[in-house]
């Protein structure tokens, strides 16, 4: 069982730079009272989930329960104990800060908050969040109550308070190593197949060899003769091809001095050309000009006529040699395109005498290597030995495998079966089961003594059966919020019954949220009296309410909280 002891805080919500301390063990039953906004929430129910779980019990983003006002050194603290231990957790913002102690020695933190977390809620509480909230907690706004959670949460809470969650724990193991273990299987399977078709292989390479053994000789002569031949037919194609391929240089040769001459008679048209030119910018001059642009005198036209007649018969002479010369340079261009179409021939002529060439070095590798085969026929027998011997090798490692393959299949059976009994159907289903029964029978005994009598029955699913005195069938949904409240009620107090029963997460602090203020009449708030007076004995049962001045006459002790200058406090 978990006995909490205490709660403090500084700097948390609406509370300021000094420690606020709430006693839970003071007084079986006490009235919380405040105006909205004043702390109460702060003080008993977001201080005590943010320490242990990280998380305030409403919705309100972490770094807006740090205060406001100061900012920083934002601290709450939980002191339980457990047993013959007493442990305390210190969780802080502004700088953050998590710290869990067991007999004041802190418990060594590990690299990740995430796994210190996990050592808490797994191995010292034996709760999580949803788990505490369901047993600890009830009729606040931000709650939600077990009928109102999803299949799925509902069976994280019973599976939380019945200690099987262990089962599902198991369970992940067994999956991860159902999972390793078929990989193993499949990698087996991969390699068993890959030695079968290696033991084949070797298998067709005997069956060659000797076949090619007894037929090699006769096939290698008979080879050898027609490369002889081979060899024979490509030697006169070669000197036939040589032949053709002598005058070459000579070639080469005629297209360097054809191209030698090409260029010169290249360079004596661009000269004439411009020659030509400078001619007729003459021309133009003497036809143009009347007076010398340099000294100002008068041409005359017989100077004019001389010098342009003149001219013009140089530039009848050089027009008459430009067609002679072109003529010359296009003859030799026509001689050079007619070599080069020689030179090519003779080059793809060279090209098929080093094809033949090649061919016939390739034939006499070939034929020396078939030479030496016939003269060596040893190495097949070595090399059918040598696949013989891969072939045991191989039989002995299959043989291994499939040994190995059945253990595996083996344990794969076994953890299969594993896998099914810790599955949610399997043996949880059968916990559950024989639970179920006493679980409905506390419920509605504590319905019956807040007067709500119906009979409430959940079955394997979790889903819930109500039937009135006339037996109509009813939902959790059908019925009034005073009548949920009453439902809710019973349900926190049965799990925690059923905790106590077991051990598991059993604790002292039972927390009623604002559950007396809206859904119940005088008559209800009388039956849950009855109720919480019952469970005082072994509870520390703290009520928060707005309806002090109604209920302070039933609690014997009441806390009060006031705001005063932004600040909230204990009056």
């Amino acid at each position: 069982m978990i006995n909490f002891t205490s709660v403090r805080f500084k700097n948390f919500g609406s509370f300021g730079n000094y420690f606020t301390s709430i006693d839970f063990t003071g007084n079986p039953m006490t009235l919380v009272s405040g105006s909205n906004g004043h702390g109460k929430s702060y003080a008993l129910l977001d201080s005590i989930t943010f320490t242990l779980f990280g998380k305030p019990f409403r919705k309100i983003n972490i770094p807006q329960l740090v205060n406001t006002i100061n900012n920083k050194d934002c601290v709450t603290e939980v002191n339980f104990d457990i047993g013959s231990d007493t442990y305390k957790v210190i969780r802080g913002l502004k700088p953050k800060k998590f710290e869990i102690y067991k007999n004041k020695e802190l418990i060594k933190q590990n690299a990740k908050s995430k796994d210190y977390q996990k050592l808490l809620e797994e191995q010292i509480l034996k709760m999580n969040y949803k788990s505490f909230t369901q047993i600890v907690t009830l009729g606040s706004s931000s709650f939600i109550p077990f009928m109102q959670l999803s299949a799925i949460d509902r069976r994280q809470v019973i599976e939380d308070i019945l200690d099987i969650n262990i089962f599902s724990t198991m369970n992940m193991i067994i999956k991860a190593k159902l999972s390793m273990v078929k990989e193993n299987l499949s990698d087996h399977n991969k390699k068993i197949e890959i030695i079968k078709e290696k033991i084949d292989i070797q298998t067709d390479n005997i069956s060659v060899l000797s076949k090619k053994r007894n037929e090699n000789i006769q096939n290698e002569f008979k080879k050898i003769t027609e490369i002889q031949e081979r060899i024979k037919q490509l030697s006169s194609d070669v000197t036939d091809l040589k032949k053709t391929t002598e005058n070459l240089d000579a070639q080469k040769n005629k297209k360097t001095k054809l191209s030698s001459t090409s260029q010169k008679y290249q360079e004596l048209i661009n000269q004439l050309i411009r020659k030509k030119k400078e001619i007729g910018d003459n021309l133009t001059f003497f036809n143009e000009t009347v007076s010398c642009p340099t000294c100002k005198q008068h041409l005359s036209e017989d100077l004019k006529e001389s010098n342009v007649n003149v001219l013009t018969e140089k530039t009848n002479e050089i027009e008459s040699g430009l067609i002679e010369l072109k003529e010359n340079y296009s003859n030799i261009k026509q001689d050079i395109l007619d070599v080069d179409i020689h030179i090519q021939n003779i080059e793809e002529v060279v090209l098929k005498i080093n094809e033949k060439t090649n061919s016939i070095d390739a034939a006499h590798k070939y034929m020396e290597s078939l030479k030496f085969n016939m003269s060596n026929q040893d190495s097949f027998d070595e090399s059918i030995m040598e696949a013989e011997n891969k072939k045991s090798k191989y039989e002995t490692e299959l043989s291994k495998n499939i040994e190995e393959h059945s253990d595996i299949k083996e344990n794969k059976y076994t953890l299969d079966i594993l896998s099914m009994l810790l599955k949610d159907s399997g043996i949880k289903a059968k916990i559950i089961k024989n639970y179920l029964p006493v679980m409905n029978e506390i419920i509605n005994k504590y319905l019956n003594q807040m007067n709500f009598f119906v009979s409430f029955t959940l079955d394997e699913e979790f889903n819930e059966e109500i039937k009135s005195r006339h037996r109509d069938t009813f939902s959790y949904m059908n019925f009034s919020e005073g009548e949920k409240s009453r439902i809710d009620l019973a349900i926190l107090l049965a799990w925690r019954e059923i905790a106590k029963l077991k051990n598991s997460a059993h604790c002292n602090l039972l927390i009623l949220d604002e559950i007396f203020d809206s859904s119940l009449d005088s008559v209800g708030v009388d039956d849950l009296m009855k109720v919480l007076r019952m469970l005082s004995d072994n509870n520390n049962i703290f009520v928060i309410t707005h309806k002090s001045d109604q209920l302070i006459d039933k609690f014997n002790k009441t806390i009060s909280f006031k705001k005063k200058n932004n600040f909230s406090r204990i009056k």
